[in-house]
């Protein structure tokens, strides 16, 4: 009598705690801070920025084999999200949380004026102004020609002036 093999069963997965690269943990370390700093001021929730940026995180570790240049990537990944955030939460208040003390009424309105921003207008001044980044960075952060951020930041500008007069 001969017996028939049986179904022919996986292996299993990789255990889940394995530890993850080391370069995937200098990244976070170096990056878990300034890119929830950015996706605050871009989403207005220090909650909702912690949450975008580590879905992100998790992308990057999913995909860490495949990506050449993680902390662009990243950059962009958080990025996105923080737009597609804007999308769905559509018109609703947000405001920004506080960069420093509101201690005064002219931060309230500062804060108000740069929510009301278009997105892109709003994530130009924040790449320049806070991070400091030159035009022809901010253009591969956000994925355009170099020649949208200027009036990008110009536009956004003049409406800050405006609504803050």
């Amino acid at each position: 009598m001969t017996i028939a093999p049986g179904p022919r069963v996986p292996p299993p997965p990789p255990a889940a705690s394995a530890a993850p690269p080391d370069d995937f943990v200098a990244l976070y370390t170096r990056e878990l801070g300034p890119q929830v700093r950015r996706a605050t001021l871009l989403v207005g929730s220090p909650d909702t920025a912690h949450d975008l940026v580590h879905d992100a995180f998790v992308e990057i570790y999913r995909r860490w084999d495949e990506i050449d240049d993680p902390g662009p990537y990243l950059g962009r990944a958080v990025l996105n999200r923080c737009r597609d955030h804007g999308r769905r939460a559509g018109t609703t208040e947000r405001r920004l949380p506080l960069l420093v003390e509101r201690g005064s009424p002219e931060d309230e309105c500062l804060w108000d004026a740069l929510q009301a921003l278009p997105f892109n207008h709003r994530a130009a001044l924040v790449l320049r102004f806070y991070h400091q980044l030159p035009e022809r960075d901010i253009a591969r952060v956000l994925g355009c020609r170099p020649g949208s951020v200027g009036p990008w930041i110009q536009r956004g500008l003049r409406r800050l002036r405006k609504d803050l007069s």
